[in-house]
């Protein structure tokens, strides 16, 4: 005896034509936009400029002609004899790396195209002197300068500053045009520079 088919359920129907929608929603659904949505601000990164801060006025460039000088002309060893004992030249080749020759000051004078030359004591001690020639708008930028980071000294004969960088002796005087440079580990204080800053400057009086 032939039995007649069966029909799904109610609920058999139900259920795949459910399944059926949810299939065909999540064809429908991509993945979800991992840029950043259109309506949000753009990112500190991207929209952050760099905060105005209070910052100095760069130092306008130095002005300067090449000074060159033999450096027995710019300071006879001998005449400072009652200060120094057997103070004699040091060839450039031989001076290294002297302490006496690092600083701010040699460097400006070297950048310039000047004269830098060294002598020594008997004891080993180096004595350093610089000088470069400078425009008078440059010599009072450097001047400036040194109001506000040295100490005045009004014992040198022209305007003349001292300090110690690095714990050495550092003597800078101005004599238009030049700017002189006096730097020795000897140095302790102002009135161990003089001497030798007066001769620099006295000789810069016939030469220039």
């Amino acid at each position: 005896m032939r039995h007649a088919p069966t029909r799904p359920s109610v609920v058999l129907r139900a259920l795949v034509a459910t399944g059926a929608l949810a299939l065909s929603l999540s064809a429908c659904t991509g993945p979800s936009p991992t840029g950043p949505d259109a309506s949000t601000t753009p990112s500190a990164a991207s929209s952050t400029t760099p905060e105005a801060t209070a910052t100095s006025a760069p130092t306008p460039d130095l002005v300067s002609t090449p000074f060159t000088v033999d450096c027995d002309d710019l300071l006879d060893a001998g005449s400072l004899s009652q200060y120094y004992s057997a103070l004699a030249p040091v060839p450039a080749e031989d001076v290294g790396g002297d302490e006496s020759r690092d600083g701010g000051a040699l460097e400006i004078v070297a950048e310039a195209d000047g004269t830098t030359c060294t002598w020594q004591d008997a004891d080993g001690a180096t004595i350093t002197v610089g000088v470069a020639h400078f425009d008078d708008v440059s010599l009072n930028d450097l001047a400036n300068d040194l109001v506000a980071t040295s100490n005045s000294v009004p014992t040198f004969g022209v305007e003349g500053y001292f300090d110690t960088p690095g714990g050495v002796g550092t003597a800078e005087a101005f004599s238009s045009p030049a700017f002189v440079v006096a730097r020795s580990t000897t140095f302790l204080e102002p009135g161990d520079a003089e001497p030798v800053v007066s001769a620099v400057v006295s000789a810069l009086r016939t030469i220039d």
